[in-house]
């Protein structure tokens, strides 16, 4: 099977001259994303820049009333043009089960995100389906992400499947 170890982004929390507070993400790859939440706002933004830092896209995050995500308004490098719009489902116990992305303005059902829990609550699968409601491959090269935990609840290993099913990366 595909068995890649966990690789953690190093990340680090700070409020900045206004009171905010954010954090950064430094990814392995060189990219970064820095999320920020802002005084007075259910929500939280996050701009995500590639490798040799150029802003790639902004992703705002709109938070219901017991801090739950219930939409996220993603733009172009720009922050000018919308384009997807996310909505997210959870079930009885308040976890993410789904992510549904939809293309702006069309309003088009782009890509499902669904999301599978083992008995302690740790996410044990990531799958992904485009338009169809078969499974898709993301950028990153795989269909399904499936984390192996250990007894203290810490990802031990992930391990990648394609749209067959098959181990890849």
């Amino acid at each position: 099977a595909a068995v890649v170890p966990a690789v953690q982004a190093q990340s680090t929390e700070v409020l900045n001259e206004t009171g905010d507070m954010v954090r950064v993400m430094r990814h392995p790859d060189g990219t970064r994303a820095i999320y920020q939440r802002q005084k007075g706002w259910r929500g939280m933004r996050c701009s995500s820049y590639t490798a040799s830092g150029r802003l790639a896209a902004v992703n705002d995050y709109t938070e219901g009333k017991y801090g739950q995500l219930v939409g996220c308004i993603i733009y172009d490098h720009t922050k000018k043009n919308i384009i997807y719009k996310v909505a997210y489902g959870y079930d009885s116990r308040a976890r993410l089960v789904e992510e549904r992305m939809y293309s702006h303005p069309q309003g088009k059902l782009v890509q499902r995100v669904i999301y599978k829990y083992d008995n302690r609550g740790n996410v044990i699968e990531l799958a992904f389906y485009g338009v169809d409601g078969k499974p898709c491959l993301i950028k990153d090269g795989y269909a399904k992400l499936v984390s192996k935990y250990d007894d203290r609840g810490n990802v031990e290993e992930f391990s990648f499947y394609g749209v067959d099913g098959k181990p890849c990366l």
